[in-house]
């Protein structure tokens, strides 16, 4: 779904991060479990929860229904440019890859990078653990075109990481913009936080991006050693993550428009950013659940049974329809991959008849 991903759920903690590059690099990884990865257990379990329980309140004031009745009344023009906005955002995840790849110093061809990109972004898009599901997708087709497998863990984590950019850049800007998102909670959150947490996101972002332009030293992680993305990678980062999250919430932000009470553009792109962020945490499969309660939450003046219609409509969009897509995607190269092996024996075979006397 909703880009917890490498996407989508590109949240992974640097123990992992870690392990993956030294697995990759051939080391054998040291069997301990870091105190980071009991904390994300038990992050994901606790949202999880909360979002089980808020999913009950809204239960007790939306019926199916309504939510089905709000489906067929969605006009098809609205459904047709969602759709047209998502496919423009799995073309843009195309850039992930492209970045990731040409800073490691591989040439990619463009089919290829489709393919891994678009396989591996929706089986992490709906299945979730992006390492196992996109991250061996990327294995299996990299591998074939010629990269290190210490790179392709690379290649991941940089794709991850440009997520991450884009979001915490779209993020602060939002919320210096459009500071609205606390409304439903201020008796809990004092006014004005909104705009000083926009600031801190777009001063993170900038701070990284000097130390990107200025700080070229190697990191070494066990035997892998690796240089950050320079200042203009990082700017195409930035760029091409906030357009990415762009064109994938304006697509549900599209099927929103109907629904009364939906706000501008910036600030849904807000919210969207945030339910992506707490869907990640919360580990679940395409955030399920969790990021319906998280939009739901920051939109208290929207029609919920519009919303989830919307929503619904969204994930067939953005997810179940592309993760068919993708999985016909990975046959075929399997197919293609199996059937180059075979031409490639049966060239041989004929060689060493005709070698022999």
């Amino acid at each position: 779904m909703l880009r917890l991903s490498d996407s989508i759920q590109p949240a992974i903690s640097k123990r992992d991060q870690a392990v993956a590059i030294e697995a990759a690099a051939g080391a054998t990884p040291r069997p301990r479990v870091a105190w980071g990865q009991w904390f994300g257990v038990l992050l994901g379990l606790v949202v999880l929860a909360l979002a089980a329980w808020g999913l009950n309140k809204i239960a007790g004031q939306v019926t199916m229904a309504d939510i089905v009745a709000e489906v067929k009344a969605t006009p098809a023009h609205l459904i047709v440019a969602a759709a047209v906005s998502a496919a423009i955002s799995y073309v843009v995840l195309i850039g992930y890859d492209w970045l990731a790849t040409r800073h490691l110093g591989y040439q990619i061809p463009w089919p290829t990078l489709a393919a891994a990109s678009f396989a591996s972004f929706t089986m992490s898009h709906t299945l979730g653990v992006t390492v196992l599901t996109g991250g061996t997708v990327r294995y299996r087709i990299y591998t074939r075109a010629g990269v290190k497998p210490a790179d392709i863990a690379m290649i991941i984590l940089l794709c991850g990481w440009t997520f991450w950019l884009g979001i915490v850049f779209v993020a602060g800007l939002g919320l210096l913009v459009s500071p609205h998102l606390s409304v439903p909670f201020r008796d809990i959150v004092p006014e004005g936080l909104e705009r000083w947490t926009g600031a801190a996101l777009l001063g993170g972002t900038l701070a990284y991006l000097v130390l990107a332009w200025l700080w070229r030293r190697q990191f070494r992680v066990w035997r892998y050693t690796f240089t950050i993305p320079d200042g203009r990678e990082t700017l195409l980062q930035i760029a091409i993550g906030a357009v990415d999250l762009a064109f994938a919430g304006g697509a549900l932000y599209l099927l929103l428009l109907p629904v009364a009470g939906t706000p501008d553009l910036l600030t849904f792109l807000t919210i969207y950013a945030v339910a992506m962020v707490v869907g990640a945490l919360s580990h679940a499969p395409g955030g399920l659940g969790v990021f319906e309660l998280v939009v739901v939450s920051l939109m208290p003046g929207a029609d919920k049974a519009g919303v989830l219609a919307a929503i619904a409509l969204f994930r067939l969009i953005y997810t179940f329809i592309p993760f068919l897509l993708g999985i016909m995607v990975i046959f075929w190269l399997e197919w293609k991959a199996v059937r180059d092996v075979r031409r490639a024996r049966a060239a041989s075979k004929g060689l060493q008849a005709r070698a022999q006397p």
